[in-house]
């Protein structure tokens, strides 16, 4: 398998693992409805480390030759609407009635750790199948 498809493979493992833990969240938040708070806020703020998650991915730029200056406008972009996404999670957790805000900043951030985890391991995989340390 070639390093991109191998690159590939491991960014479809990403999304379906975020996947899973959203689907987890939704059945805690329907077996515990007593935390209703805490779920509703990770409920929040997985959407938002979706998009952190689907950004990080699609922005990758990998098909498109894309380097210099306009590599550098681009994640710099990118890095700019994933803080706005984590303005708007912020304000609706904080308005919602109900709403666990921290919950929803631990889901925020859960898809930065979804991103963290998958990548370290296809690099650490990398590493050892090339024969380095």
């Amino acid at each position: 398998m070639s390093e991109l498809a191998a690159l590939y493979s491991r960014f479809r493992l990403i999304r379906r693992f975020g996947a899973g833990i959203g689907l987890l969240t939704l059945v805690c938040w329907a077996a515990l409805p007593e935390q209703r708070s805490i779920w509703d806020g990770l409920l929040i703020g997985e959407a938002g480390g979706a998009y952190v998650v689907y950004s990080m991915i699609r922005q990758g730029h990998l098909k498109d030759g894309l380097d210099g200056r306009a590599l550098f406008a681009s994640g710099m972009a990118g890095a700019a609407t994933r803080m706005i996404v984590l303005a708007a999670v912020m304000v609706v957790a904080v308005k919602t009635p109900g709403v666990n805000p921290l919950a929803a900043l631990a889901g925020y951030l859960a898809g930065f750790a979804v991103i963290l985890v998958g990548l370290f391991g296809y690099v650490r995989g990398r590493r050892l199948s090339s024969g380095g340390r």
